[in-house]
């Protein structure tokens, strides 16, 4: 810690921002199509190694796409530092599937309901099948490595897999039956399948924007106190949600990672959620923040086997990056 710069939870790194789907509910972006460099993010890595506890490889783009991906994982491991991927899983086959068993990768995320709103109809079950021969591996090669398949699509607090072939698939493979299966999802968000395996159910949300009906200044955030952002062209994000740098802080290529994080609009933006203000026209049209006041109005005394790194208050990982699983027992 330098001043009052706090150690972060995670850091989110577009390594690209070129994806291989267009899915309806990720964020349209003006930004021209961009990939971070190897020499460019091992400065950020060196940067990052006393910061944060790992890195996430996401904002936008899909990180499997990156013709480096191999330099930019050794990179990460040049310095210690852990890297979470999130993926569609569309191309986690063959090198990329070896990729993310590597010891430097703590966790991936694949997002089921990507490949389902991105792709067509027949090529699902395809895609599916490598998903799991993918889990499969990770069981048998990296069992401490931790893997979560999304489905953020929940329209209201409870919900399930919609998809009833999907539901009949995943209850073969897996060996337990998850097609009655309903998570209130502001208690419970993962349902443990096997080992460090879970499925990981969330809300869908709207992503911020500026032409958004602006809401309401009181709120808060854990931008710029738990995590925070590094888009592809350098430009430091309080968030992750913050996908055009509408709140750009710095550039990370032009002018220190700990400088960036205590400019005046970092301190502004920080003190403001401290006191549950929202002090950017942007952050007033972030809907996201509501779980945190409803998970604060539902939160229970906490009994046996529950909250020792519960998602309680809707950390940081809830903003598209859910933490490591250690055991069922954390993931509320």
């Amino acid at each position: 810690m330098v001043g009052s710069l706090a150690h972060f939870q995670r850091v989110n790194i577009e390594i690209t921002n070129v994806c291989n789907l267009r899915c309806s509910f990720c964020a349209p972006s003006a930004r021209p199509p961009q990939r971070l460099s190897v020499p460019a993010f091992r400065g950020l890595a060196e940067q990052l190694a006393g910061l944060t506890d790992e890195v996430v490889l996401h904002v936008l783009g899909e990180p499997l796409t990156h013709p480096d991906l191999a330099g930019i994982l050794a990179a990460a491991a040049a310095v210690g530092l852990p890297v979470h991927v999130v993926s569609n899983g569309v191309l986690l086959a063959a090198e990329p599937a070896e990729l993310m068993l590597q010891p430097i990768v703590r966790q991936v995320s694949v997002s089921l309901q990507s490949a389902a709103d991105g792709l067509p109809e027949a090529g699902f079950a395809e895609y599916l099948e490598r998903v799991l021969a993918f889990c499969d591996r990770a069981a048998s090669q990296r069992p401490d490595l931790y893997l979560n398949l999304r489905l953020w699509g929940a329209q209201g607090p409870y919900t399930g897999i919609d998809d009833v072939r999907l539901a009949e698939r995943l209850s073969q493979h897996f060996g337990r039956d998850l097609r009655s299966l309903q998570v209130d999802v502001r208690r419970r968000k993962n349902v443990p399948l096997r080992g460090r395996q879970y499925l990981h159910f969330d809300s869908r949300f709207t992503w911020p924007r500026l032409d958004l009906p602006e809401g309401n200044a009181a709120g808060t955030c854990h931008g710029l106190s738990g995590h925070f952002g590094i888009l592809a062209d350098g430009r430091v994000v309080p968030c992750c949600l913050d996908a055009d740098g509408v709140l750009a802080l710095g550039n990370a290529f032009t002018t220190p990672l700990r400088e960036i994080l205590q400019s005046e609009r970092a301190q502004r933006l920080r003190a403001g959620f401290a006191v549950g203000r929202r002090v950017e026209a942007l952050c007033r049209r972030c809907s996201f923040v509501e779980r945190f006041s409803r998970q604060r109005a539902s939160a229970k005394p906490q009994g046996h086997g529950e909250g020792r790194r519960g998602h309680g208050e809707g950390r940081c990982q809830q903003l598209a990056q859910d933490p490591p699983q250690r055991d069922p027992e954390v993931a509320r």
